[in-house]
């Protein structure tokens, strides 16, 4: 795709978040960790919904419906309520800058997502026989793990490591952590190595 392209799809999907600027940037503030509270606020939060979720035991249909449900509501009601929650007059150039970053992430989501599915869906060439081989054995891994663990759980767990991502990485927690275990673990393979060397 041509930078034209990419510039294209970064001007639509800024045009049509325009409205929800205030709000994308305070998730966006709130998934990076940018206070202290923010992370403990995360897991309570997740973790309170889907104790609802468990409690409630409702069908796929039923869980479907509801969201459908709320998604219509917040849609139509965040235009009127937004002005009690933000000041929308005091927009500034730091917001602005967050805002432009947080959209070129998404453009970039939004085109990988369309050129997989083009290569997986629409692009008529013959796929190779390992990628068919790859794709069968990941999907089937997926479907064991589906049927022995709790999906409820599984999703729980999924959702908690996506949300809480950001907030590590922009907290550098997972350089801290391979830089201690890494170097840890190279210092004992080092000592092992030693010890096989005196032994012989």
């Amino acid at each position: 795709m041509s930078q034209v392209d990419v510039k294209r799809a970064f001007n639509k999907m800024k045009h049509d978040l325009e409205p929800w600027r205030n709000l994308i940037v305070l998730v966006d503030s709130v998934l990076n960790w940018e206070k202290n509270y923010y992370p403990a606020a995360i897991f309570v939060g997740i973790t309170a919904f889907y104790l609802l979720l468990w409690v409630l035991q409702l069908s796929v249909v039923t869980m479907l419906a509801i969201t459908g449900l709320f998604g219509v509501l917040f849609d139509y009601l965040y235009p009127s309520v937004k002005r009690m929650f933000f000041n929308i007059d005091n927009w500034s150039g730091d917001q602005e800058a967050q805002f432009e970053r947080i959209v070129n992430g998404l453009t970039n989501v939004n085109l990988q997502i369309m050129a997989w599915y083009d290569y997986l869906f629409i692009n008529k060439e013959r796929k190779s026989c390992m990628f068919v081989i790859g794709m069968s054995g990941m999907l089937l891994t997926l479907a064991w793990i589906g049927a022995i663990f709790n999906n409820m759980l599984l999703m729980y767990l999924v959702t908690i490591s996506v949300v809480m991502y950001p907030g590590i990485q922009n907290r550098g927690l997972l350089t801290h952590f391979k830089d201690k275990f890494g170097s840890s673990l190279t210092n004992k393979m080092e000592k092992l190595r030693e010890l096989a060397k005196k032994q012989e």
